[in-house]
């Protein structure tokens, strides 16, 4: 009896032990998804070099199991292929570990623990180990805190280790931004997401893919906070959650979202469901949205089930798909968006049908799939963003300035890092100590920031022996390289390349350096693929391959799977060394690692520029590697004559046109470098044989867009010419307010003499700025300047630049862009200057800096700008030219009336 009455005690306690301790995962129906999800991956595996699975044949807590087995249900190809299984579980234990020790772990919810804690990718960004490195610093930062409270705090933390500065489109890992003290906004939301998940805190980023009234886009991050989301600016603490530089922007968005790690079964609205991950739709978080209908039918007046739906928004210079869906059985499908104007374009098996949406006119747009392909026609679209709404802020003047204050020692922190930096002096005496050229890797070891060592320690370690090679190939990495790249890897691709006596099979110089030696092929993390490379392939394999790289080509086909959705959620390419290992691949993948494989047996090979299809160069010329039916037969070519059709302005790729390529159905942007002219080549353009389009677009001041479809064929060895013509504004510009300038002073940077704005101008036309900048918006409206410098220098008109009081430590920033030379910078005293504007504009203009305005003589504004956006430079050319022009006529006509 007593034995029965222990056992029933030891039950009850075991009981109310697993009350108190629920498994991490509870849904069944999820439970019953991921082991679906575990049978997929492992079959899509099951030829993988690698143990992917043995991991769950280790000792596991419950926790640590459904933890690990809620990753790998999941997970993209590329973390499948290029990170061991321990360094999940290590990062899954820390997870948990957070789950336990912070005061709030225990009551997040399963659906946003799995979702926006314990899932490491963020966006494109190479993983590394900055839970295990950051979790204790993190932990002391926010002990005693509240959760909200410590998600504030998380991001002052944020702002100490990195701001704002404008990268290429790689996404650095988390501890090499910290390590360069700066990124872009999506690598700033990567290191703020990955913070707080390091906290137990869920996070998201979150992206407008396109802003609608403006080029470009912007990411920003999502923090859970007892049952509530709630958003903030990555690295731009506040003093509040919701509030950002980008609070009136995003209310003028046609889409918000994010991406969920695995099946989603929250509320929020799934835009894109796929296997093994989920696009939530966010937008009415931040803008009036309307829910839009499309019916794709076939020219008998059928559904067209199954058509690939893309809801396309004009930015730079194209027509991006923010969205995309598939049509059902009744050909409709449907997206909750914006009030602005999108084009619809609608596909299957190579029939299509667009139509301009405007979603505040409409709710239900037909479009019928045609077989003809339009030739030489062109249509005109007024493209019309959601109306600009303010965002009124509740914040007291002392929250600002303490705010203000903690921003200003954040700054001196992260300066102190940067001051770490190797200077000029140093890289002097490595120089000479190196016998290398010192204006060459002074480049090289700026560019490092906080890198240096990795970089030095390649240089030295490669400079006896291999002196001109060292110096070749890191002219072909990319800028961002050189602040995270590790000494070991560019040192294999040196050696393995040096030693392999591969240059004697391209005696071209360029062709060898670009196409052989380089390591860097797109926007890949770099890897030590070239060893690994050479070792997995024997010496026959090798030069049967140079002999005939159709022997490449089989032996991918023949032993690397293609699956095209696999790896979506990632984004980040598989790296050579992960496509060989794995056995299973996406196509771009797929291309990448025979770009490598060719550079490594020491055969020229790319990417093309434009198309990005995968070639290799022999006898003289780039021919494709053929993967698929497409691709085997060299493609037929045509010329393309582009001409510049007495623009205002020289029209420039990617800021006012772009040429799309037909395939299945849609017009596929080719890839010309950003800002050419190709008007002014003087060689036409060669391309393959097929139809093309030219999308051309004006934007104007309030963020429409003036844009033009046309399209044209090109045919075998014909030439076509195209006309780029930059639709014109035909509404009469008038000014929209006035200064006084002579009431209106500055306190010069120069020597801190307080002189009046009417002084400066000079009786000139002027561009005023008034600006912080320390912020994302403000670096924009400076960073835009640069490439039109030399059109303002001739103009000659007057820059002005201010800044508030409070800002004067940050005067000496501006030496860092590219100016006119006709400028002056200074402090706007007791905020005159903003005052006199707002008296104008309206109210709490100071928390929407910058401020963009051209006055002509008189102090009549012509252009007012606030806040973000892309764009001013040219924008503001085209105004200047504007109003010069009509006053000229007014003054040409007053004359004749004389």
């Amino acid at each position: 009896m007593a034995t029965k009455f222990i056992s029933i005690f030891l039950i009850s306690i075991l009981l109310l032990s697993c009350a108190e301790n629920p498994a991490l995962i509870q849904n069944k129906e999820r439970m019953n998804d991921i082991q679906r999800m575990l049978q997929v991956q492992k079959e899509l595996t099951s030829k993988s070099q690698i143990p992917l699975w043995d991991i769950f044949n280790q000792p596991l807590s419950l926790d640590e199991k459904q933890a690990m087995e809620f990753l790998y249900a999941y997970m993209p190809l590329s973390d499948l292929a290029d990170y061991q299984p321990d360094f999940f579980l290590k990062n899954t234990q820390y997870s948990l570990k957070a789950r336990q020790e912070m005061p709030w772990g225990k009551n997040i919810p399963e659906e946003e623990f799995l979702h926006f804690v314990l899932p490491l990718r963020v966006n494109n960004e190479n993983l590394d180990n900055f839970r295990e490195v950051m979790y204790p610093e993190i932990k002391e930062r926010i002990k005693g805190l509240g959760m909200k409270e410590a998600a504030l705090e998380i991001n002052h933390w944020c702002h100490e280790k990195v701001n704002y500065r404008g990268t290429d489109s790689r996404t650095s890992a988390p501890l090499s931004t910290v390590k360069k003290t700066f990124g872009r906004c999506g690598e700033e939301s990567t290191f703020t997401v990955t913070a707080l998940r390091t906290a137990g805190i869920p996070a998201r980023q979150v992206y407008t893919p396109r802003w609608a009234h403006s080029d470009d886009n912007h990411a920003w991050v999502e923090v859970w906070i007892d049952g509530q989301w709630s958003y903030m600016g990555a690295c731009e603490p506040d003093v509040d959650l919701n509030i950002g530089w980008f609070s009136e922007p995003a209310r003028r968005t046609m889409l918000v979202h994010t991406r969920a790690y695995g099946r989603y079964f929250g509320k929020d609205d799934v835009v894109k469901a796929t296997d093994r991950f989920s696009e939530l739709n966010l937008t009415s978080n931040y803008a009036t949205v309307k829910k839009v209908a499309v019916v794709v039918k076939n020219e008998d007046g059928t559904p067209a089930d199954s058509a690939k739906v893309e809801f396309q928004l004009y930015n730079y210079a194209e027509y991006y798909p923010i969205a995309t869906g598939y049509a059902n059985s009744n050909g409709l499908t449907s997206l909750s968006t914006g009030m602005g104007d999108l084009i619809v374009w609608a596909s299957k098996n190579g029939r299509f049908a667009y139509q301009k949406l405007s979603v505040p006119e409409s709710d239900t747009l037909t479009l019928v799939l045609s077989q003809s392909v339009p030739q030489n026609k062109s249509e005109s679209f007024d493209l019309v963003p959601p109306h600009a709404t303010k965002v009124e802020l509740s914040v007291t003047p002392e929250a600002r300035k303490e705010n203000d204050r903690r921003l200003a020692q954040e700054d001196s922190i992260r300066n102190a890092t940067m001051a770490t930096f190797k200077d000029s002096l140093w890289i002097a005496s490595f120089a000479q100590k190196t016998n290398l050229p010192v204006d060459t890797i002074a480049r090289f070891i700026k560019l490092s920031y906080g890198n240096w060592d990795q970089i030095s320690a390649y240089l030295e370690k490669n400079a006896p022996t291999h002196r001109n090679l060292l110096l070749e190939m890191a002219i072909q990495i990319s800028d961002k390289d050189f602040s995270d790249a590790p000494e070991s890897i560019l040192t294999d691709h040196l050696v393995q390349t040096a030693q392999s006596g591969v240059q004697k099979f391209t005696p071209d110089k360029e062709l060898f350096t670009r196409y052989v030696l380089a390591p860097r092929m797109a926007l890949e993390n770099l890897s030590q693929w070239r060893s690994f490379l050479n070792q997995a392939f024997d010496q026959e394999m090798t030069q049967s391959v140079r002999n005939d790289v159709s022997v490449l080509t089989n032996w991918i086909k023949e032993n690397i799977r293609i699956h095209s959705v696999a790896n979506l959620h990632s984004r980040a390419p598989l790296s050579p060394i992960g496509v060989y290992n794995l056995r299973v691949a996406d196509p771009d993948s797929r291309d990448l690692f025979f770009v490598a494989c060719c550079r490594t047996f020491g055969i020229p090979a790319r990417l093309n520029p434009e198309t990005q299809v995968p070639e290799y160069h022999q006898n003289g010329q780039w021919l494709r590697a053929g993967f698929d039916a497409a691709q085997v037969t060299q493609p037929e070519k045509g010329l393309l004559k582009l001409t510049d059709q007495n623009n205002p302005i020289a029209p420039q790729y990617y800021l006012h046109y772009t040429i799309g390529f037909l395939k299945d159905g849609f017009y596929h942007t080719l890839e010309f470098p950003e800002g050419s002219d190709l008007t002014k080549e003087k060689k036409p353009i060669e391309l393959e044989v097929g139809q093309y389009s030219i999308i051309t677009g004006s934007r104007q001041e309030d963020g429409s867009v003036l844009s033009q479809l046309s399209f044209f064929t090109i045919e075998k060895g014909k030439l076509t010419n195209v006309p780029v013509e930059l639709r014109k504004q035909t509404k009469e510009l008038k000014p929209s307010g006035k200064l006084n300038l002579n009431e209106l002073s500055l306190i010069k940077t120069s020597d801190h003499k307080t002189v009046s704005l009417s002084t400066l101008t000079a009786g000139n036309y002027s561009v005023l700025v008034l600006l912080d900048p320390d912020k994302e918006p403000s670096k924009h409206i400076l960073n835009d300047l640069g490439p039109y410098v030399d059109h303002f220098n001739k103009w000659g008109g007057q820059f002005i630049f201010a800044m508030p009081s409070e800002k004067a430590g940050q005067s000496g920033v501006l030496k860092t862009y590219q100016l006119p030379q006709k400028m002056e910078s200074g402090i706007d005293p007791d905020d005159q200057i903003l005052k006199a504007i707002s008296a104008i504009y309206g109210p709490a203009l100071k928390d929407k800096l910058p401020l963009v305005l051209f006055c002509d003589r008189g102090g009549n504004i012509y252009l007012f700008s606030s806040g973000y956006k892309i764009g001013m430079g040219e924008q503001l050319l085209k105004v200047i030219s504007t109003v010069e022009a009509n006053q000229k006529m007014a003054e040409m006509q007053c004359t004749i009336i004389k």
